[in-house]
């Protein structure tokens, strides 16, 4: 099962706090996870793994000024928590969305809940599916795919590049050693390789890694509207791109057209590139006839 809770939540009493609540957030998840299941809890903190979640920041609570947001009773905001690993979707369902206490607290704030919600129609950022209804709708569809699609990143996305093992020198002949570095842009190879590693790593049926090559290769940006964000994760700094791009198959065979629907409507529940599990790289896909697709926020 994939998941997509939606929690409305209203303030108890107006307060500023920094724009970015990731960190707060990821913490706060991971401690109800833990109150339900310490094993799982565990697994999901361990260390260079894929993680089968995503938690947004604080959405909803206007526009911030000089990197603070205001919190305020008149107004409700809300926060989205994402599943697509099977255990950690049921343990979600079954005992921590049931067990949510009237009030949480985010960095101090308490907050209180007005609605958890999983239905679609309710909020446009819940939703629940399966791995086989969506290999069902891409996969096994008679019409023709469209050789375009295009993607909402609604919070800052990045992506992650390690440094590799050999050294550089420089114009003195001095050694150095390339460092990792965080790429904030939309390459189609990166897109769609974050979303395939993830589906191969929780789904009962693994896409081909070749698929990663077809992005590369033989898709393109056709047209975007994006800009770039900074995210303060304390004292580290990230940044991002937010925004609406297409992408356009240059070979646009059916067959891996499919496999690229297939992969972006499962954005919706992994979320693209580095850091989705605080608040980075929540993704929506864009039905085609929206050429400029208002800011789901």
């Amino acid at each position: 099962m994939l998941v997509s809770v939606v929690i409305r939540l209203q303030a108890t009493e107006p307060c500023e706090r920094q724009q970015n609540l990731g960190r707060a957030t990821h913490a706060w998840f991971l401690d109800r996870v833990r109150a339900a299941d310490r094993t799982m809890a565990e697994t999901l903190h361990r260390a260079n793994t894929t993680r089968p979640f995503t938690v947004s920041n604080l959405w909803g609570t206007g526009r911030p000024a000089e990197g603070q947001m205001t919190l305020s009773p008149e107004q409700t905001c809300f926060l989205r928590l994402t599943s697509f690993g099977p255990e950690l979707s049921a343990l979600l369902q079954e005992q921590v969305l049931p067990a949510l206490p009237e009030t949480i607290e985010l960095t101090g704030v308490p907050l209180r809940v007005v609605e958890v919600t999983t239905d679609p129609t309710t909020h446009p950022w819940a939703g629940t599916a399966t791995f086989e209804g969506l290999v069902q709708e891409h996969l096994l569809a008679t019409e023709r795919p469209e050789r375009k699609l295009t993607l909402r990143f609604a919070s800052p996305t990045t992506f992650r590049r390690t440094g590799g093992d050999a050294s550089l020198a420089d114009s003195q002949g001095r050694a150095y050693q390339v460092a990792g570095h965080n790429v904030p842009l939309p390459l189609p190879g990166l897109v769609f390789d974050s979303y395939l590693q993830r589906w191969n790593a929780f789904a009962p049926v693994a896409l081909p890694s070749d698929l990663k090559r077809y992005a590369q290769e033989c898709v393109a940006i056709s047209r975007y509207r994006l800009q770039t964000e900074l995210v303060e994760f304390g004292a580290a700094r990230q940044v991002g791109f937010v925004g609406s791009c297409q992408f356009m198959a240059l070979v646009p065979d059916p067959y891996w057209l499919r496999l690229l629907h297939l992969l972006a409507a499962f954005a919706f529940y992994c979320g693209t590139g580095h850091k989705t599990t605080m608040g980075l790289g929540q993704t929506r896909q864009i039905p085609i006839s929206k050429s400029q697709p208002p800011n789901p926020k």
